[in-house]
């Protein structure tokens, strides 16, 4: 701990910046993947429900079991089965508003770490033109002291170096979090597409 403060320290200004963006990074993730991660249960078991009742025409049974869930798909197969005795064009509207809404929650903060990937660098470049600049005033005024001209360079490299591994964790866990949504809607989409044909089949 002493030496992670030390380099802490020795990054110069933009450090405690950095800091505070590898804080708020780690943060989002967290609350980002616990969201995430109810949204995304018990796909397989809205499946195996949905089959269940639907071909059966047991539209009521299905409703209440698929109520039961968190998920994010069985919240856009409630709306199509709810709407299911008024058509299939007026359940389609009912999933794709719920499906819509859903996906803009999951999408809240998700640009919190796109604006990570972007700020941490420039951060990173900016604590190098400050160790730069203390470098160069080093050697227009104490040239004979050699500690203090790599003192600057010093901090130059850790702002550097910060300020890009924070970019990449927080590229990393934005890749993670899109891929994941765009698993979660095509799931959607699927089951969306199984209730559709199940209320066409009813209306023959």
């Amino acid at each position: 701990m002493a030496e992670f403060w030390a380099l802490l320290e020795k990054g110069g200004l933009v450090m405690p910046l950095l800091l505070f963006a590898s804080v708020a990074t780690i943060a989002v993730a967290v609350e980002r993947y616990r969201v995430f991660q109810r949204a995304d249960a018990n796909h397989d078991c809205l499946q195996e429900q949905l089959e269940k009742y639907l071909p059966a025409g047991e539209w009521e049974a299905a409703l209440t079991e698929v109520r039961k869930m968190e998920s994010f798909s069985a919240a856009v197969a409630a709306a199509g089965i709810a709407q299911a005795g008024r058509g299939s064009r007026a359940a389609d509207l009912a999933m794709e508003g719920v499906a819509n809404r859903g996906a803009s929650r999951l999408r809240q903060r998700l640009d919190i770490l796109g604006l990570m990937v972007t700020m941490a660098p420039l951060l990173g470049l900016l604590g190098t033109v400050i160790g730069m600049i203390r470098t160069f005033n080093v050697l227009s005024v104490r040239s004979s002291q050699p500690f203090a001209i790599t003192g600057g360079v010093g901090e130059a490299l850790i702002a550097t170096a910060a300020g890009l591994c924070v970019a990449i964790i927080a590229l990393a866990f934005l890749a993670y979090f899109r891929n994941r949504l765009d698993r979660m809607l095509n799931d959607a989409e699927e089951t969306a597409a199984f209730i559709i044909t199940a209320i066409g089949e009813q209306e023959q």
